[in-house]
C-alpha cells in the first residue's frame, strides 16, 4: 500500500518541503514540492542569535506547510533544521516556539548528519561512483569525498551564500577590496583541508546556489532538456560567471534569464565558494543534482532495515518509471531481450560499446509507457514522459538518447535535431542503428505472446535473421519484415527475417 511522507528541510536561507507517494523498496514518485525564502539567517550578529523577523517568517511557512501535510493525505512529516539554527544561541526558544505556534517538532542535524544526507541524495541519483559532493546552503557548505559511493572523508565549514553576503558584499556592485575579502575567507575555510587539494574526479553539486547556475547557463545556452538534475558544466563556465556576477549590481542581476529574484543578491557569493573549491580540488566540472537532503531523508525510509544506497541506480530509475505508467512487464522483458540479443549479434556491424547496449536494453523496457497517454502516437508520448522524468543516474546526453529510442521504436524517419546541443558527433548514426533493432525487436513481439523464444543472426553481405518459436510466427515475421526499412538505411544492407 502507498504512504505518503513529507520531508521539511528548514534552512539558512529557503525552507522546501517535498511531499513523496512510496511503496517501501518498490516505487516512489514525487507528489509535490514548495519553498519558500525566509532567509533565516540574515541579520545574525555577533550574539549568534536568530533575529525576531526571519524567525516569524519561518514560524509563518512553518504553519502554512503543516496545514499542506493535514490536508493532503501525508502519513508521516520529517521536518529538519541546518546551520541556521544548529548554530543559533537562541535556538532553543525558536524551536519551541516552532513548536507552539506551527505544531512541528523539529530535528536539528549536526554537520557531519547534513553532509551525510546531502551525500546520500546526490549518490542515489546521480551516476557517481568515485568523486566529490559538494553542497552550498545559506549558512554553510559541505564538501564529501566518495570512494566507492561510500563517504572517505567529509567536512562541513559555517560559510554559505547568505552568511557571506551579510558579512563580506557591501557594495553594489561589489567593489574590488570586498570581493578580495569574501574569497579570502573563503580560501581560509578550506586551508586545513589537504585532501581537498588536487583531489579531482566527479564533482556533484547540491544546493539552490549551485541549481541557480545550472538554470542560468541552460537559458543561456537554450539547452534542450529544462531540468537541472544531470546537467553538467565545465569549470571554465563556473568561473564566466562567477566573473559575470562580479560585474553587476543585484538589479542587473535579477534580469539574467534563469535567476530568480530572490536569489540575484546570494549568487555572486555561492558562486565565490563553488569556484573556491574547483579550483582547489582541480574539478574539470560539475554534476547538478536536483535532489539533496531531503531525498536522502527519504531515501532512508525509503529502502527502510535495507542499506539506504540503491545497487543499481540506473535499473531501479528504469524500472521505477515504468511501473509508474504501468508498463506491461512480460512484454517488455522479451523486447529487451531481443533487442540486446540483436545487438550483441551485429556487432562486427555496428562496434558499439557497452554503455550502448545498456541503454537499448533501457529503452527497451520503456518503449511503451506513452501508452499511458493514449495507444496512438505512444511513441511520442513515451519520449515527452521519459524526458520530462527524474531519470536518475543518467546525465542529459544519455535522456536525449533514450528518448529518442523510445520515439523512433514504432515508426518514422529518424532525426536527432531537437536534442542535437547534448548530442555528441555520431550519436545520430548510433541512434538509427539502435532504434532500427528496437524497432525490429517490437514487431518480433507483435502480439505480446513471447512467441518468438529467440534469434539466430547471420551476417554476410547482407543479414538473415532466423526465429527461433514456441508457436506459428507468421505475424512477427511479417510485420518484421515490413517495419524493417529503418535497418536497411541505417546499416546500409538487406535484412531478411525468416
Amino acid at each position: 500500500m502507498q504512504q505518503r511522507i513529507a520531508i521539511i528541510d528548514l534552512g539558512s536561507n529557503t525552507t522546501r518541503m517535498i511531499v513523496v507517494g512510496y511503496i517501501p523498496q518498490q516505487t516512489y514518485k514525487l507528489i509535490d514540492e514548495v519553498r519558500e525564502a525566509v532567509r533565516l539567517a540574515h541579520g545574525i550578529g555577533r550574539d549568534g542569535k536568530l533575529q525576531e523577523i526571519p524567525m516569524n517568517r519561518a514560524i509563518k511557512t512553518m504553519r502554512l506547510f503543516h496545514q499542506m501535510c493535514r490536508g493532503s493525505g501525508v502519513d508521516t512529516i520529517v521536518p529538519v533544521a541546518t546551520s541556521a539554527v544548529r548554530e543559533a544561541t537562541n535556538r532553543a526558544a525558536f524551536l519551541d516556539r516552532v513548536e507552539a505556534e506551527a505544531g512541528l517538532r523539529f530535528r536539528v542535524l549536526t554537520a557531519a548528519e547534513e553532509a551525510y544526507y546531502g551525500y546520500l541524495g546526490a549518490i542515489n541519483t546521480l551516476n557517481v561512483r568515485n568523486g566529490s559532493v559538494i553542497d552550498i546552503g545559506g549558512g554553510s557548505t559541505q564538501v564529501t569525498v566518495v570512494r566507492q559511493r561510500a563517504v572517505e572523508a567529509s567536512v562541513s565549514r559555517p560559510i554559505g551564500a547568505v552568511r557571506l553576503t551579510d558579512r563580506y558584499v557591501k557594495s553594489d556592485p561589489i567593489a574590488n577590496k570586498d570581493c578580495k575579502a569574501l574569497e579570502k575567507a573563503i580560501a581560509a575555510q578550506f586551508d586545513d583541508v589537504p585532501w581537498l587539494t588536487g583531489q579531482g574526479g566527479e564533482l556533484a553539486g547540491i544546493g539552490g546556489t549551485i541549481r541557480a547556475l545550472a538554470e542560468i547557463d541552460q537559458k543561456l545556452r537554450h539547452h534542450p532538456i529544462d531540468r537541472v538534475h544531470g546537467h553538467a558544466m565545465a569549470a571554465e563556465r563556473v568561473y564566466e560567471l562567477y566573473e559575470l556576477f562580479k560585474g553587476l549590481t543585484v538589479k542587473q542581476r535579477e534580469g539574467i534569464p534563469g535567476l530568480s529574484k530572490d536569489r540575484a543578491d546570494l549568487i555572486l557569493a555561492g558562486s565565490a565558494i563553488l569556484t573556491d573549491v574547483m579550483r582547489r580540488g582541480k574539478y574539470k566540472r560539475i554534476l547538478i543534482s536536483g535532489q539533496g537532503l531531503r531525498e536522502g531523508i527519504f531515501f532512508e525510509h525509503f529502502m527502510q532495515q535495507h542499506s539506504p544506497l540503491i545497487p543499481d541506480i540506473r535499473a531501479f530509475s528504469v524500472q521505477n518509471l515504468a511501473r509508474i505508467y504501468n508498463y506491461e512487464a512480460t512484454h517488455s522483458a522479451k523486447v529487451r531481450e531481443l533487442a540486446v540479443s540483436m545487438f550483441d549479434q551485429l556487432q562486427p556491424l555496428h562496434g558499439f560499446d557497452a554503455t550502448a547496449r545498456e541503454l537499448l536494453g533501457h529503452a527497451a523496457i520503456l518503449h511503451d509507457i506513452g501508452n499511458a497517454v493514449n495507444y496512438y502516437d505512444h511513441h511520442k508520448h513515451g519520449a515527452y514522459l521519459l524526458v520530462n522524468s527524474p531519470m536518475q543516474g543518467f546525465d542529459h546526453r544519455e535522456v536525449a538518447l533514450l528518448a529518442l529510442l523510445v520515439r523512433y521504436h514504432r515508426k518514422g524517419e529518424v532525426s536527432v535535431d531537437t536534442y542535437a546541443d547534448v548530442l555528441n558527433p555520431g550519436d545520430d548514426v548510433l541512434v538509427a542503428k539502435m532504434a532500427a533493432m528496437l524497432r525490429l525487436a517490437e514487431f518480433l513481439e507483435r502480439r505480446k505472446n513471447q512467441v518468438v523464444q529467440h534469434i539466430h543472426v547471420e551476417i554476410g553481405k547482407n543479414v538473415r535473421m532466423v526465429t527461433q518459436a514456441a508457436g506459428d510466427t507468421a505475424v512477427e515475421v511479417w510485420d518484421a519484415n515490413r517495419a524493417a526499412g529503418l535497418f536497411r538505411k541505417a546499416f546500409g544492407c538487406e535484412i531478411e527475417i525468416v
